[in-house]
């Protein structure tokens, strides 16, 4: 009879039959969610929601979407009221429409470069086949496309497009749509009507009557000619009164109906002359004479064209107060006709006649000054100051210390072949002898192929070597010789002795003028070259001096250390070793820096920073390793670093209590 051992292996073969088909089939076939919603992820962020909402709905909700694409560019167009915009159904780049595509929103700004935002939405498009959408304006706008998702995320905005609303005319209005009802009350005013718009055919019959004119309505200028005919006048209607001046001419009198028997004496006046009505044929021979003339009647407008003549002008009538302004131009003058004698004294000055303009003209033989005191400049052919016949100008400051002006002259020199040009200008003078003037010059060089051509400009002080001035040259030379060069030159002068300070050099010789004896400093083949007579030569950097690319060769004297011992600071519990040498620090003249000293270390140190070199000056370009020496001979090195740091490493066992620094030396400048 079975076993419950057979029977649990029965149990099992029906399990392990049964699991192939539970993995096969469909675990939600008959499952259902309650009270809940499933969650749909990628890549750990949720994109959907079904079932039951946060809201207690129950939906499909699409979340955390991507980027929608931008829509293809708008079209704009013009239209009353507004503008119409249009899409294709087309997104950028030809992408296919999003599956999660919501709607186009339609925005619209005053500035081509404005940014969608909720404030610039006007409308939406709601299919991704595209459409149109009008947005109201009464001026030009900027429009944009915005892509929007299902799930609210907006597209990047698309090109833009603009257009302004289509004006309201007359082609837009159908015939007839616009009534008498469609018109306000008072709509039309006699502003809107344009001028001949109402004319006689567009009056009905007996429309204007005698009630319908205002008081005065109908003036002359109203009525047609011959309008008014005899039959049409009243009797006694046309009185005296009636008729303005001037309205009876001799073309309305009968002939012979005014007559000399109709005149009463005295009836003409001037008064009703008409201008121009007495003619010189109508006058008398001999009718008008001198006393007959009134005083001032006749003007220049009444004088005929070349009437008066030489003959007729009394001599000396015309004199310069009956002469108009700008009547007699240069052209009216004769050549020569003015000459110095018919000019009257000071007839041209700054008093008479201002605002004088000469040219064309050349002013020879004297001298031409802007004023005859204070700050002014002098014009004159010779140099008044230096008693040279050159041309000069002299240049006046006004200031009480200045006893001659500046002067800018035009000289010639004496050279070797001849003359040459040259400019000087001379600052102004403060004291009697002139000792405080400098003077630039300006020269061209020699004339001819002879005589190098040299251009130089010297500036130098007046009063030699006991001035106190100074002297500065330069000189700008050509030639075939290849030691041909340029040449800048410069001395200081000292007033004690006549004794020169500086004297500094061109570029091929240098000369150093000391205090008793010459001294001279030049460059030849073997290098540069320093000679001194007498006295010491003292070279002086702010920095120091550095000489390299060679031996120092010192024939006399002795070569002093180019610095002290100076101490070093200690570190990790290090100090100085009582009665031995001091651990210092110092650099040679070859710019190689010693370390010596015997520096006391406590039992635990080993390893690490034991002390520091304080001036960067004394410290290596690069690192530097030397070995130390200890009482029991324990083996270590030291590690002098580029910021200073001395290291101990490497040591075999316990120092002993002290290391000494003796024979470590480094270069300090490469």
């Amino acid at each position: 009879m079975p076993t419950a051992l057979d029977d649990l292996a029965r149990r099992i073969a029906a399990l392990e039959a049964a699991l192939p088909e539970l993995s096969r089939s469909s675990h939600l076939a008959y499952s259902s969610v309650d009270d809940g919603a499933l969650k749909v992820t990628s890549n750990g962020q949720l994109r959907a929601v079904i079932g039951q909402q946060p809201d207690g709905t129950t939906a499909l909700n699409i979340v955390n979407g991507p980027t929608p694409p931008a829509p293809a560019a708008p079209t704009a167009t013009p239209v009353l009221g507004g503008v119409r915009v249009g899409w294709n159904g087309r997104f950028a780049n030809s992408t296919p429409s999003p599956l999660d595509f919501s709607r186009i929103e339609v925005h619209a700004g005053t500035t081509a470069l404005f940014t969608p935002s909720p404030a610039t939405l006007v409308t939406t498009i709601e299919t991704p086949q595209g459409g149109t959408a009008t947005v109201p304006t009464s001026t030009p706008v900027w429009v944009v496309l915005v892509t929007r998702s299902t799930s609210g995320k907006a597209s990047g905005p698309s090109p833009t497009a603009s257009a302004g609303p289509a004006p309201v005319v007359a082609q837009e209005v159908l015939a007839g749509i616009v009534g008498e009802l469609q018109l306000a009350d008072d709509a039309v005013t006699a502003a809107k009507v344009a001028v001949g718009a109402i004319d006689a055919p567009a009056l009905a019959e007996a429309a204007v009557t005698a009630t319908k004119l205002g008081q005065a309505a109908v003036t002359a200028g109203k009525l047609a000619k011959d309008a008014v005919t005899p039959g049409t006048i009243a009797a006694d209607a046309i009185t005296a009164r009636e008729i303005t001046t001037g309205a009876i001419t001799a073309a309305e009198l009968a002939a012979g109906a005014v007559n000399t028997a109709s005149l009463a004496a005295g009836a003409v006046t001037a008064g009703q002359l008409a201008a121009n009505a007495v003619t010189a044929d109508k006058l008398a021979a001999g009718a008008v004479t001198a006393g007959t003339i009134a005083a001032d009647a006749v003007v220049a407008g009444t004088i005929a064209a070349a009437a008066i003549t030489g003959r007729e002008i009394k001599a000396l009538t015309v004199t310069a107060d009956k002469l108009a302004v700008n009547s007699i131009t240069a052209d009216k003058i004769a050549a020569g006709a003015i000459t110095a004698t018919g000019l009257a004294a000071d007839a041209i000055d700054g008093k008479t006649i201002k605002g004088v303009t000469i040219s064309g003209g050349t002013v020879t033989g004297g001298v031409i000054q802007t004023g005859a005191s204070g700050r002014r400049v002098v014009l004159t052919p010779i140099d008044p100051l230096g008693n040279a016949a050159a041309p000069s100008a002299l240049l006046y400051s006004g200031a009480a210390a200045e006893r001659w002006p500046a002067k800018l002259t035009a000289v010639v020199q004496a050279t070797p072949d001849g003359s040459a040009p040259s400019t000087t200008l001379t600052s102004p003078q403060v004291t009697p002898d002139g000792s405080h003037s400098c003077r630039l010059t300006l020269a061209a060089g020699g004339p001819d192929a002879g005589y190098a051509s040299r251009g130089q400009a010297t500036l130098e002080a007046v009063g030699g070597w006991q001035s106190g001035g100074a002297s500065i040259t330069t000189i700008a030379s050509t030639g075939n010789s290849v030691t041909t060069e340029a040449t800048v030159l410069a001395t200081a002068k000292r007033q004690d002795n006549a004794k020169s300070a500086i004297h500094l050099l061109s570029p091929s010789q240098h000369i150093v003028q000391l205090v008793d004896q010459v001294a001279a400093t030049y460059l030849d083949r073997s290098g540069l070259v320093i000679k001194a007579l007498l006295g010491g030569v003292l070279l002086q950097t702010s920095t120091g001096l550095r000489i390299q690319g060679g031996n120092v060769d010192v024939g006399a004297g002795l070569v002093k250390n180019s610095s002290t011992w100076a101490p070093i600071t200690f570190a990790q519990g290090c100090s100085q070793l009582a009665s031995w040498q001091n651990v210092t620090v110092k650099k040679r003249p070859d710019g190689m820096v010693a370390l010596r000293g015997i520096v006391s270390v406590p039992a635990d140190v080993t390893s690490g920073v034991i002390g520091t070199i304080d001036d960067p000056n004394l410290r290596p370009k690069a690192g530097e390793v030397f070995p130390v020496a200890t009482p029991n001979n324990v083996g270590a090195n030291l590690f002098v670093q580029p910021s200073g740091a001395l290291e101990i490493w490497n040591a075999t066992d316990r120092f002993g209590g002290w290391l000494s620094f003796g024979n470590v030396e480094w270069s300090s400048v490469d």
